[in-house]
């Protein structure tokens, strides 16, 4: 049985910078459901994330967490057009691809949905990382493909979590991100930078 940790963050102004994918209507709808049935169903000391507020982080630009010399939106200011630049053009070289959430999952931290990586994700995960580095800062993706749903306000043995499978979100086409600043966590506040598609550009 999993022991619940409290997120510190929660609801607390931050600053940190971030590629994601913002759901559409119908993936959206699937998933305040999920939330529904998830909180009928479990006693957890659950923190839900608002609908306005779910996301699936691809990469993390600037953790609101990270240490370097100077502030995250310093960080920003000195190199945010030229990563701006190079995650857009990243985004557009890589070809649309379908998610399938397919199962409902919990840690210490969250309850989330998730889905297999795949291979375009993959790549382009890897290839941001590689791109983007300030001092010894380096993004480190997620290394699965979820969507947070709960956090927790207490610490707790978390039971097992009771959903109705009916209402996962399968089959969703990935063809736009959003590159956004988080303001208050976990994106509550946010302002968009940019919001590049997935084109499959060839880089020749």
């Amino acid at each position: 049985m999993i022991r619940t940790k409290v997120d510190a963050l929660w609801f607390r102004r931050c600053c940190a910078f971030h590629l994601q994918l913002l759901p559409d209507r119908e993936t959206l709808s699937k998933l305040c459901d999920l939330q529904d049935s998830i909180e009928r169903n479990s006693p957890a000391p659950l923190s839900r994330v608002p609908a306005t507020s779910l996301h699936m982080t691809i990469v993390t630009l600037v953790n609101a967490a990270t240490q370097v010399s100077i502030a995250n939106d310093e960080v920003w200011k000195l190199n945010g057009e030229k990563w701006k630049e190079t995650v857009e053009r990243l985004v557009e070289e890589t070809s649309p691809f379908d998610l399938h959430f397919h199962e409902v999952a919990a840690s210490e931290a969250a309850v989330f949905v998730k889905a297999e990586e795949p291979p375009e994700l993959r790549r382009l995960r890897s290839a941001i990382s590689d791109a983007i580095c300030f001092e010894d800062w380096r993004p480190t993706p997620p290394r699965i493909a979820h969507i947070t749903l709960f956090r927790f306000f207490s610490e707790e043995w978390l039971p097992p979590v009771d959903f109705d499978t009916g209402l996962l979100p399968t089959g969703v086409r990935i063809g736009a991100l959003t590159l956004l600043e988080e303001r208050i966590y976990p994106n509550v506040e946010i302002t968009i930078l940019g919001e590049p598609l997935l084109q499959g550009k060839s880089t020749g």
